[in-house]
């Protein structure tokens, strides 16, 4: 998978002019490499997972709007990056946003060449945690850096996963839903993590306690979508904010 990273760098420059590309970075790379993939991985199995007509076309509407989302939030990165006097040749050594580091890292495990569907399930877990944690910096109701307001969440999107898993969920096998508890509750580790380490590389290594992130991990909204869905919670443990 590419790193959205890799072709942006940020050095030397002041934290005020880094701080705002890398929060609009985490956002596209956890939409694109994240959430998009997730919804994908349902929408290529409809029967498996019992996708009605009407979840489809909600779905595919969805992943419209985050196509549409990642385009706009890569047009703020580069304005971002123009009011700050900062063009490609400053990015350095910025390490990918932890769930997405996660989710390839887990992806790369050879065990799922031979089990395609069993990944397909690791991806839509970290989808399910992610619109749980993402906000909409495109969204200009709420999204004022004159405000400094804070982005709204995803609950639409929030709301059609959890219709979808739940109509999913009866038709999954005993290892498929035991897979998604598994990783819904891993996903759960990387996206309450604020990453200190990734935002301390634009500080000179110091380990940034302050990061500022478009993240909004929302452990309870998380827990009562998994008992929403079906999933035993006992079978879960979802990650506290930290």
């Amino acid at each position: 998978m590419p790193d959205t990273l890799s072709t942006i760098r940020l050095r030397g420059m002041p934290d005020d002019a880094i701080r705002r590309p890398l929060e609009l970075l985490e956002a596209v790379e956890i939409m694109e490499l994240v959430v998009i993939p997730g919804l994908d991985a349902v929408l290529d199995a409809p029967q498996r997972f019992a996708l009605s007509f009407e979840s489809s076309i909600a779905l595919s509407g969805m992943l419209r709007k985050h196509a549409q989302r990642v385009s706009i939030l890569k047009e703020m990165v580069t304005e971002a990056l123009s009011e700050n006097g900062c063009g490609p040749q400053h990015l350095a050594h910025i390490p990918g946003a932890l769930p997405v580091r996660a989710i390839q890292s887990i992806a790369a495990y050879p065990r799922w060449s031979a089990d395609p569907d069993g990944l397909a399930v690791v991806r839509i877990a970290f989808a399910f945690v992610a619109v749980h944690a993402l906000t909409d910096p495109t969204d200009c109701r709420t999204a004022s850096r004159a405000l400094h307001l804070r982005p709204r969440p995803l609950h639409d999107d929030r709301a059609l996963l959890r219709r979808v898993l739940s109509d999913a969920l009866p038709c999954l096998g005993a290892n498929a839903r035991q897979l998604l508890s598994i990783y819904v509750s891993k996903a759960s580790v990387f996206f309450s993590d604020p990453d200190a380490g990734r935002w301390s590389v634009q500080s000179g290594g110091r380990r940034d306690t302050s990061a500022s992130s478009l993240l909004v991990y929302n452990p309870d909204a998380l827990r009562e979508a998994c008992r929403g869905v079906g999933l035993d919670l006992r079978e879960i443990r979802i990650s506290a904010r930290r």
